[in-house]
């Protein structure tokens, strides 16, 4: 959710898929996903299928400038640089369409080329017509953009009692309203209704206050598509397509990307699959059904091209006004600042190219990816749709600084780095002085860890448990119900059920059995660990790890010193091959592990009480790529008997051998 001048890899999209129960960062595909990051080239060789001959389709005013054929040369690298199957992609100019193409397949085992007709979904940029439909409510006088939504939705409800209060329609298109970017688990499992969804997901803790910061929301969109639904009595679908869809000529376009399967020209979605040469279909994710005015729309290159012509001509198109200038105007404006480089308007992202200004939004998901933008001096703006996942050319800003030298003929002046600097002299290092602490050695402190938790013997005499926790998606809206089973010495399984507005949702399993590994769920996002995700998984199910922890890294080093609450601690850092892999923060007077931190979330543990000789916590907060998440002991039961089949592939169970035993008091 940031976009630096230097080339990075796609933040959300490209996770790697991982245990939600662990929070190693499996993406739900939070699928309508704004790319505000400048992507990385990824390397790879050219693919083969799918490559064009002569044009599909006729080019009006005739013959191409050289601009435009080597825009065109320059998406044809792209597409088989990047793997993806089929694209098509149109340049406006003015009122006119001088280049609209198609390039590759759009069905790839058929070998069915893609047209100027084929519909592609086109994610995100879905929230420029939820934004623009607002406008156009305002222009008839139906609502005003300052407008409460509790006017409009009765069950409207932020946990922040201010937020709740003041925010207006203005600061749910701006993407300013405090809620977590990218909380939509509850729309994941494709179970909740629109209202639903939007129950759990607005109510949600959330992660800034109104107005604070630029924190991307499908929610918000959501919900402002449903109140420009509620002042037309109909749809969100309905009032797009009447109110934008219809005058504009749009005809091949839909607010449905169930609708757009069943149109004949329409393009598959396609993910590559890493190490193999060769595509997979990849559907949309069926959570955009609850989240369609966040990213459901799907569209043409010819009729994106009279969406370009009428954004170019000031809110007309052919003589029709679609919004009134003041109205495009007021969406396309920025609100707020997401960096030194991007702002966000109402439904777009926007930035200067060699100073000029660009408006521009893109989306992706699985199997689909697109990017709409224009620049108003120039009277120009381009589209390009791609069915496969998202990948570099749609990043914000990465498709322009490929064509806009080419459109416009201009070169783009590139920025100065930083000059030479000198190297600072390294300071010798200080003797402690009088009062300064004093490090302990990694040995002594790792044995007060193992004395705080309960003793080696103890610990050592515990081979199995059974725990059961009452989990938190804090930002989300989503709670669950945790078992996890685990025995000696790296085997363990955890469990979940989902429940949100009400609803039992999903389950979701992850096992491990020391050698293999999985994650399981009710939703279509099972994996088996490989790699490096193996290793994790095992190091995360070994049973004692405070008495593995010189085996697991053999570098281990007491480093400083920080404050937990009013807990003074020590830090010990535990590497492996000159790799950090955590940092544990160890109370320096009981000796208890109260943080460990790794690159991929933080873990802190609290309320620590003593079960059968143990020193166990029961509260738990983490903070990782799906927000805080916190965790509430109910029962634990140790040296319990535990079937081998929780620890293989199968059906998800989430009650074990016995009820457990009650959480001891203080």
């Amino acid at each position: 959710d940031r976009a630096p001048a230097a080339m990075e890899k796609p933040a959300a999209e490209e996770q790697t898929m991982a245990n939600l129960s662990r929070h190693r960062g499996l993406p739900p595909h939070l699928a309508l996903v704004l790319q505000l990051v400048a992507a990385a080239a990824i390397a790879g060789c050219a693919s083969t299928r799918g490559t064009p001959a002569e044009p599909a389709f006729a080019v009006p005013g005739g013959g191409l400038d050289a601009g435009l054929r080597k825009a065109e040369a320059t998406l044809e690298a792209e597409r088989q640089r990047l793997h993806i199957p089929g694209l098509a992609f149109v340049v406006v100019r003015g009122d006119a369409e001088v280049l609209v193409k198609g390039l590759g397949e759009r069905d790839v085992e058929r070998h069915l080329p893609v047209t100027a007709d084929t519909v592609f979904p086109i994610g995100s940029c879905t929230k420029a017509f939820t934004a623009l439909a607002a406008a156009i409510a305002q222009d008839r006088g139906l609502l005003t953009l300052d407008d409460s939504p509790h006017l409009f939705l009765p069950d409207f409800h932020m946990a922040d009692p201010e937020a709740n209060a003041l925010v207006t329609l203005r600061d749910m298109l701006a993407h300013r309203t405090g809620l977590r970017a990218y909380a939509d688990l509850a729309a994941e499992p494709a179970v909740l209704t629109r209202e639903e969804y939007l129950r759990a997901a607005v109510s949600a803790r959330p992660a800034a206050r109104l107005r604070e910061r630029f924190q991307y929301s499908n929610a918000m969109y959501t919900a402002a598509g449903e109140i420009v639904a509620s002042v037309y009595h109909a749809s969100w679908e309905e009032a797009v397509t009447h109110s934008i869809l219809e005058p504009a000529g749009m005809s091949s376009t839909v607010t449905s990307l169930d609708a757009a399967a069943g149109l004949p020209d329409h393009a598959k979605g396609y993910e590559w699959g890493e190490g193999a040469a060769a595509w997979t279909e990849a559907a949309p994710p069926a959570s955009l059904r609850a989240m369609a005015p966040a990213g459901a729309i799907a569209s043409s290159a010819r009729d994106m091209a009279r969406w370009l012509r009428m954004l170019l001509d000031r809110g007309m198109v052919d003589g029709t006004r679609v919004v009134s200038e003041g109205g495009l105007t007021e969406v396309t404006t920025p609100h707020i600042r997401v960096n030194d480089s991007f702002s966000y308007a109402l439904g777009w992202a926007t930035y200067a190219w060699n100073g000029h200004p660009v408006v521009e939004h893109n989306g992706g998901s699985t199997g689909l990816s697109a990017v709409m933008s224009f620049m108003p001096e120039h009277n120009l703006g381009f589209v390009i749709l791609a069915n496969t996942s998202p990948t570099s050319l749609t990043a914000i800003g990465s498709a322009g600084r490929l064509l806009w030298p080419l459109l416009t003929g201009e070169p783009e002046r590139s920025a100065p780095g930083p000059g030479p600097q000198e190297e600072a002299a390294a300071a010798p290092a200080a003797a402690p002085g009088p009062g300064a602490t004093v490090l302990p050695a990694a040995s002594q402190l790792l044995a007060r860890m193992v004395t705080a938790a309960g003793g080696e013997r103890n610990l050592r005499r515990h081979t199995s448990l059974e725990a059961r926790y009452a989990k938190r998606y804090e930002n989300h809206g989503v709670e669950s119900d945790l078992v996890v089973r685990a025995q000696a010495p790296d085997r363990r399984e955890e469990s979940e059920a989902w429940r949100a507005a009400g609803r039992a949702i999903a389950t979701l399993r992850w096992w491990c059995d020391g050698a293999r590994g999985a994650q399981e769920t009710s939703f279509g996002q099972d994996q088996t660990w490989a790699a490096e995700e193996l290793e994790q998984a095992r190091r995360a199910a070994v049973f004692q790890p405070l008495l593995e922890l010189q085996r697991l890294y053999p570098a281990l080093a007491v480093t400083g010193t920080a404050t937990v609450g009013d807990e003074e601690a020590y830090l010990l850092e535990a590497s492996d091959r000159g790799r950090t892999r955590e940092v544990l923060t160890v109370s320096a007077r009981t000796g208890l592990v109260l943080r460990r931190q790794t690159d991929q979330e933080t873990t802190t543990w609290s309320d620590f009480r003593m079960v059968d000789g143990e020193a166990v916590p029961h509260r738990a907060t983490i903070e990782d790529s799906l927000g805080e998440t916190t965790l509430e002991l109910r029962s634990i039961r140790f040296n319990v008997p535990i079937p081998a089949v929780a620890f293989a592939p199968g059906p998800l169970q989430l009650e074990g051998p016995g009820s457990g035993v009650a959480v001891p008091s203080r």
